[in-house]
């Protein structure tokens, strides 16, 4: 079995809002709409006797060495058999080499993106707390910013807004001036898995693949290269942090709520980064467990390290401002030094069983190739990870969250303890469109 990936990565000059709006949708497009031999029924057909799928999604990686450096692009990826090689770069030409001419199907781009809408409301139904983190996170900057803008609920609500289209002409016409400027060879950057006489084949065919497509390389082994925010994204998103402590509520249908807390730590290789990790383990084991679950009666709740920042989240839950005082008092518990060192050992045996959890043969070397993060750099984590001592995860405790400012969400219905809370925003029904129309 061999695994081809291609990660296509277009600099951006001059990024316009209206194109980041329908950016993403360009993905799911490439994948439903057909091709220029077969009509998507017969392109599925031909994908699932080729291949183990054609698989198209938007990338946006922080860098793991500077806050707010970042890379954005479409990540395109497939795998096949030896001898399904040359079908499978077959299938990906006939769809990219004619993207365009496929945008005159309005009943069947209705039919998509109505589906869509429905699959992203859903979503907010059953992963609150992850747009509830999306949010929150969005008041450090503008990767954050434009984070919430591609997964967010913003990015929820404009699918509503699109799905109640009647005319799809301005919307094609966008679709295929994005085509145009990201489907190309430009800064397009591939990796490859697999055996070596796959692969001798496979970059031959590549060759091919990459002289049919549009605009020119110059180099052929470009590597993961992230921009700065604060130079590309300044007309486009507010640079530097908002005013925190920043809350927000989100009125929503539902019969409990979800919420996401944010502080600002580092990126992945700094040397704290192991010690925040191993905390996030040690306070679901030693607090989060008991006060947010089995005390407050949520379905769940957690830390975990997202990009440059630590996250609190309950998910399901009954409470809603007594689980952020219940977030602030984790940190108190844990700056207090109250677990014993038999902990923090439990805690870096949950951090390996992640870190070392076995890797399916195509997903060897997709860490570097998407996140620039290489195995010199991985074992220096996992001895941090091991040198970590209890003195070391107060201190960090300390360092990055005690009193220090924060970003909340909560998601659900409306509840007096919002309006006795002045800090909080609110954001009624009426302010945002329908989820789930």
């Amino acid at each position: 079995m061999c695994n081809y990936k291609i990660k296509n990565k277009k600099r951006k000059e001059k990024k316009k809002k209206e194109k980041q709006k329908e950016r993403k949708y360009v993905k799911r497009i490439i994948e439903i709409l057909g091709s220029k031999k077969f009509n998507y029924l017969q392109l599925s057909e031909q994908i699932d006797l080729k291949t183990g799928g054609l698989n198209v999604s938007t990338h946006l990686d922080e860098s793991s060495f500077q806050i707010e450096d970042y890379e954005e692009g479409l990540l395109l990826s497939s795998y096949c058999l030896d001898r399904n090689i040359n079908d499978m770069f077959d299938l990906w030409e006939d769809i990219l080499l004619h993207f365009n001419q496929q945008l005159h199907q309005y009943d069947r781009l209705k039919t998509l993106i109505k589906g869509q809408a429905s699959a992203y409301a859903n979503s907010v139904h059953e992963s609150g707390h992850t747009f509830a983190v999306i949010h929150s996170a969005s008041q450090y900057g503008p990767v954050d910013q434009l984070s919430e803008n591609l997964f967010g609920l913003t990015q929820v609500n404009r699918m509503q807004e699109i799905a109640r289209i009647e005319n799809f002409d301005n919307l094609t016409k966008k679709l295929s001036q994005i085509a145009d400027y990201i489907l190309t060879k430009n800064s397009l950057r591939c990796a490859f898995n697999g055996e070596s006489n796959g692969l001798t084949n496979g970059m031959k065919r590549l060759e091919t693949f990459l002289d049919r497509l549009p605009g020119s390389s110059t180099n052929k082994l470009q590597l993961i290269r992230h921009e700065n925010a604060q130079n590309y994204l300044k007309n486009d998103f507010q640079i530097g942090r908002n005013k925190l402590p920043s809350k927000t509520h989100f009125e929503m249908p539902f019969d409990v709520f979800y919420s996401g807390q944010c502080y600002q730590s580092v990126p992945y290789s700094h040397e704290d980064y192991p010690r925040l990790l191993i905390l996030t383990k040690l306070m679901f084991n030693k607090f989060l467990l008991r006060e947010i679950r089995e005390i407050g009666g949520a379905y769940g709740g957690g830390a975990y390290l997202r990009g440059n920042l630590f996250s609190f989240f309950s998910y399901r839950d009954p409470h809603s401002v007594e689980t952020l005082e219940r977030f602030n008092q984790c940190i108190d518990y844990f700056v207090n030094g109250n677990f014993t060192d038999k902990d923090v050992d439990e805690a870096k045996l949950a951090t390996f069983q992640k870190l070392d959890k076995p890797k399916s043969p195509g997903s060897q070397g997709m860490t570097r190739f998407l996140h620039g993060i290489d195995d010199e750099m991985r074992q220096k984590n996992r001895d941090r990870i091991f040198a970590c001592r209890k003195q070391n995860l107060i201190d960090v405790t300390q360092k990055y969250l005690l009193k220090k400012p924060y970003a909340a969400t909560i998601l659900g219905p409306d509840n007096p303890q919002f309006d006795v809370d002045e800090q909080f925003r609110q954001v009624k029904n009426s302010q945002m469109p329908s989820i789930g129309d």
